[in-house]
């Protein structure tokens, strides 16, 4: 027979170890009259100043004449050995790359990607973060629901192109005009600041008292702007002629010595003030040019110039990744990109209160009928059952909201259903989750690696089925003829199930998140006028007058912080290529959802509200049937489950308020 015996360290050999817990060496195993025997390992010579062992010995060993197999040196500490072994054995193709869909460009680009592409150039704190956590370091990419990616980061590439040339030609000409014109860059700068209250021109359509406000505000600021610079150059000149005139009395013939002189510098200052002039209305056409040629609603995916080799490499990587099923996460939150989560709730706070239909239900998996006798010698009837199957049932069941079967009108058209294979994004460089070659993050987990995932629901990676809906409505026909065009609400609502079989007991996690809209802001693109209309122009103007101080002032600034950020996420993209060198843990995890950062903090409408309680209710209800049934199916006792699951029915959402003050909570 197999007797497991003692280490060498003290530690005993567990039925089925091929190393020691404690020190990583290996068990040996001979042949003896045909058969394998498993013997403890003959202690080590006791280290200085340790006690000897004296532990057990084998009760039986091979024959002299048997040789014995040279034992393997091991490795002084036992996880490091334990790991090493793993790593033999991790290049299995578990842990992969996407494989982004071929095929040509989309003919048009969602809402969603229109929105988060504006925000490049319509905030700055927006474009920024985009590029510095996906472009500038190596980090795991979290997919956005319904967002593709690579238009919106190479438009925040753009975009901060385009400012970094506008804020240096601007830093040029103010050092330029420092020594060469500063009456005209005095001249300049109080004129842009009296410009800086001027109205915010308002790119959709305004009524007619609308306009006249503007009107007025325009033509007093003008008055105020004129009457400034008449007596900013009054001084200018009557300091000139006091200058040369030395002893003329009166003002009036003051002057004319003054304007003779400075008739020469007139040509330096109205050349200097139109190329500042210029840069700014420049930039700022170019820029809504973009947003209202290139993002308009049946805009296609721009051509954009090729960018430098990393960058090309970088974004390559990106657009694999945002199509996995893997999400490594650096913080709490592992359903990052999905909108908000229970770890985010706040409780006077009504607003998130659908997020508060997360639930759970644990049961035993006692068979139905079987005597009650918990206490008693004999267990009770046990069933056992396959998460893997109860999962597919579940996907089955999910995807028949969309089943081609039914009417047009009663198809979620906008639903998948997907995995979410989660696990914090801090571990070991040599993890098979790393790709060493690259030192970047796997995205894609195999098949094979799914199914092992859902009946080990102890490990460091956690599956869930994950289910979307996004509120996209469809054309209403009536008698074949379009009644109304669609609508999209711009919410997207999620649900993630998760389910666990550990110790005769069965457990199932219902988490619900939902994603609110892009924000208000970002939506200036829907209500620009055409780029040929004088409309555009007069607006192109306005908007630049009202920010040429503040684009003249922090010129330099912007400059330098700009220059020093690329300088930055140049060197800290370099420096992680050697970090596995320097270091044995990695912290690669995502940080950022493209989609959730660009996004409100709740709906924006009453009725967006009211269709996320509609998407989880009808997703909460399909779960809690379907995994009821698979449990009567396979004969479990479902007393204590019909119970939980009549609890968390009874606990349904309630819409209260109005579309003042809405909200949604739970009794």
């Amino acid at each position: 027979m197999t007797q497991l015996m003692a280490c060498g360290c003290g530690a005993s050999f567990q039925n089925g170890d091929a190393f020691c817990g404690n020190c990583g060496r290996p068990l040996p195993v001979s042949t003896l009259a045909g058969r394998p025997v498993a013997y403890g390992l003959a202690p080590e010579p006791p280290r200085r100043g340790a006690p000897p062992f004296t532990g057990p010995t084998p009760l039986a060993g091979p024959s002299p004449a048997t040789p014995q197999p040279p034992m393997p040196r091991a490795h002084s500490r036992g996880k490091r050995a334990r790991e090493s072994e793993q790593r033999q054995h991790w290049d299995t193709g578990f842990f992969r790359h996407p494989v982004a869909p071929a095929g040509r460009a989309p003919e048009r680009m969602s809402n969603a990607t229109r929105y988060l592409c504006a925000a490049a150039y319509l905030d700055s704190s927006f474009a920024n973060p985009v590029i510095g956590e996906l472009v500038g370091s190596h980090r795991a990419v979290v997919p956005s629901r319904g967002v593709d990616l690579i238009p919106v980061i190479r438009h925040c590439l753009k975009a901060r192109k385009m400012q970094l040339v506008r804020d240096l030609l601007l830093s040029i000409l103010l050092v330029l005009g420092l020594f060469l014109a500063t009456g005209p860059l005095i001249l300049i700068l109080i004129i842009a600041l009296f410009l800086s209250f001027l109205p915010k021109p308002q790119w959709e359509r305004r009524s007619l008292g609308g306009k006249a406000v503007i009107a007025v505000a325009g033509v007093g600021a003008t008055a105020i702007i004129a009457a400034i610079a008449g007596i900013f150059l009054l001084l200018y000149l009557t300091s000139k002629a006091g200058d040369s005139g030395g002893g003329l009395s009166r003002p009036g013939l003051a002057l004319l010595p003054g304007v003779a002189l400075t008739a020469g510098a007139v040509p330096i200052g109205l050349i200097y003030a139109c190329a500042v002039g210029g840069t700014l209305v420049y930039y700022c056409y170019i820029r809504n040019k973009t947003l209202g040629e290139w993002l308009s609603p049946e805009a296609q995916a721009p051509p954009f110039d090729r960018s430098s080799e990393r960058v090309e490499k970088r974004l390559a990587e990106i657009n694999a990744a945002q199509y996995g099923n893997l999400t490594l996460y650096s913080g709490e939150d592992p359903f990052l990109g999905s909108g908000e989560t229970p770890f985010k709730w706040r409780k006077a706070d009504e607003r998130i209160g659908a997020n508060e239909r997360a639930w759970s239900i644990s049961i035993e998996l006692n068979r139905e009928g079987a005597p009650r006798n918990p206490l008693g010698p004999a267990p009770r009837g046990r069933v056992r059952i396959d998460p893997v199957e109860l999962h597919t049932a579940l996907r089955k069941r999910l995807l028949e909201l969309n089943d081609p079967g039914l009417p047009p009108n009663e198809r979620i058209c906008a639903l998948t259903v997907d995995d979410h294979v989660a696990g914090e994004g801090h571990f070991r460089w040599d993890s098979p989750l790393v790709d060493t070659a690259k030192q970047i993050p796997y995205s894609q987990v195999s098949g094979e690696a799914v199914t092992a995932l859902i009946r080990n629901p102890q490990a460091r990676l956690r599956y869930y089925q994950r289910v979307s809906i996004s509120d996209e409505g469809q054309t209403v026909l009536a008698k074949n003829q379009p009644v109304i065009g669609s609508v999209d609400q711009e919410v997207v609502v999620s649900a993630f199930v998760y389910v666990a079989v550990e110790g005769h007991m069965f457990y199932l996690q219902f988490v619900p998140t939902s994603l609110a809209p892009i924000g208000d802001y970002y939506h200036t693109i829907d209500y620009l006028p055409k780029t040929s209309s004088g409309k555009f122009l007069a607006k192109v103007v306005l908007d630049t007058a009202r920010t040429s101080f503040r684009d003249l002032f922090g010129a330099f600034p912007r400059l330098f912080r700009t220059l020093a950020m690329m300088r930055r996420e140049r060197k800290s993209f370099n420096k992680e290529l050697t970090l596995s060198a320097d270091y044995v843990h990695a912290d690669i995890g995502a940080r950022m959802s493209v989609r959730q950062f660009g996004a409100r903090l709740w709906p924006r409408t009453y009725i967006q509200q009211l269709d996320v309680s509609k998407y989880t209710q009808i997703i909460e209800r399909l779960v809690l049937e379907t995994v009821l049934d698979f449990l009567v199916a396979k004969g479990v006792d479902t007393t204590a489950y019909r119970a939980s699951a009549q609890a968390i029915y009874n606990s349904g959402i309630i819409v209260g308020g109005d579309v003042r003050n809405s909200g949604l909570h739970i009794n």
